[in-house]
C-alpha cells in the first residue's frame, strides 16, 4: 500500500508545483500590473513572487494537505519515520527556507555589496576590498553547493532541495500500481555520477584559469617593473626630453613660442602661470597645440 517514492515520482511532482507556480505568480504579476503600474511592479516584483510562493505553500503543506504536484504521483510528505506526517514546526521551517532562505540571501548580499561599493560601510579598506571579491566566490559557492545537492539527490534519491533536508521532511507513495524498477533507478545514479564529474571538471577548469589569470598578472607586474628600471637606466635624449618632467615627452605638445613639453606638463604649469617655462612669453592656455604623430627625428 505503502512505500518511499522513487525519484522519478519527486521529480514530476517538483516539475508539475514549478508549472502551477509559474501561473500563480504570472497571475499576481497581471494583478499588480494593473492596479499599481509596471514600474511598482518592476520595483516590487521580486517581492510579489516569494508572496505567490508563500501563498501557494502555505494553503497546501502548511495546511497539511498535498501540493498539486505531490497529488499528480500520489505522494505524500511524512517524517523520518515514514509512518507520521511532519509536525507543523517542520512543515513551516521548510516553507521558510525553501521560499524566503533564496530571496533574504539574495537581498543581504546585493545590499552588502551595494554598500561596499559606495563606501558607506565603516569598514577599511582592505577589507572592504576582500568582502567585494568574496561575494562573487559565495555566489558561485551557492551554486556548487546546489549543484552537489541535486547530484547526491540523483544518487539516493530521498531530497530533491536542501529545505527538505534540513527540516528532514521525506516522501512515501500510496496506491501506487508502478513500480519504479531498479533499471529506472540505475539510470539515475549513472546520472548522478555525470552531474559529479562535471561538477569536478568545471570546479577544476575554472581554478586552473584562475591560476593562469594569477600568473599572467604577475608577469605584468614584473614586466611593468622591469620596464620602470630599465627606463630609469636609459638616458633620454635631448630632443625627446620635456623640460619640466625631465623624462622622454607623452602627447608632445607645443607653445606659441614653439617650445616643446609633455601635455599634463605644460597644462599644469600654465593653471599658475600663463607662460612659457623657457622663453616666458605669455600666452592663454587655449593656444596650447598638442601634436599628432609627431616625430623628433
Amino acid at each position: 500500500m505503502f512505500k518511499r517514492a522513487g525519484i522519478p515520482e519527486i521529480i514530476r511532482s517538483h516539475q508539475k508545483d514549478d508549472f502551477y507556480l509559474n501561473f500563480l505568480r504570472s497571475s499576481v504579476t497581471d494583478i499588480a500590473q494593473t492596479l499599481a503600474g509596471p514600474r511598482r511592479w518592476i520595483y516590487w516584483r521580486r517581492e510579489l513572487d516569494v508572496l505567490a510562493d508563500l501563498g501557494y505553500f502555505l494553503l497546501t503543506t502548511f495546511s497539511g494537505l498535498q501540493t498539486v504536484g505531490e497529488e499528480y504521483v500520489n505522494i505524500i510528505q511524512v517524517d523520518g519515520s515514514l509512518r507520521k506526517l511532519p509536525v507543523t514546526w517542520k512543515r513551516v521551517l521548510m516553507i521558510t527556507l525553501h521560499v524566503l532562505g533564496p530571496y533574504a540571501l539574495r537581498r543581504v548580499l546585493e545590499n552588502l555589496e551595494r554598500h561596499l561599493q559606495t563606501a558607506s560601510l565603516d569598514v577599511s579598506e582592505e577589507s572592504q576590498q576582500f568582502l567585494l571579491r568574496s561575494i562573487p566566490v559565495l555566489k558561485h559557492m551557492i551554486t556548487i553547493l546546489h549543484r552537489s545537492h541535486l547530484a547526491v539527490f540523483y544518487l539516493h534519491g530521498a531530497f530533491y532541495h536542501l529545505a527538505k533536508r534540513i527540516s528532514g521532511v521525506h516522501y512515501i507513495q500510496y496506491m501506487s500500481h508502478q513500480r519504479t524498477t531498479s533499471n529506472t533507478n540505475r539510470t539515475f545514479q549513472i546520472l548522478g555520477w555525470l552531474s559529479l564529474a562535471q561538477l569536478a571538471g568545471s570546479l577544476v577548469l575554472q581554478l586552473y584559469t584562475l591560476w593562469k589569470l594569477q600568473q599572467k598578472t604577475v608577469d605584468q607586474t614584473d614586466a611593468s617593473a622591469l620596464s620602470h628600471r630599465t627606463s630609469e637606466l636609459n638616458v633620454v635624449p635631448p630632443v625627446r626630453k620635456c623640460s619640466l618632467c625631465l623624462e622622454s615627452r607623452r602627447s608632445t605638445t607645443t607653445t606659441p613660442c614653439g617650445h616643446l613639453f609633455c601635455w599634463a606638463c605644460i597644462h599644469e604649469w600654465c593653471q599658475t602661470k600663463a607662460e612659457c617655462p623657457l622663453c616666458r612669453e605669455r600666452f592663454p592656455p587655449h593656444r596650447l597645440v598638442c601634436l599628432v604623430n609627431f616625430d623628433p627625428t
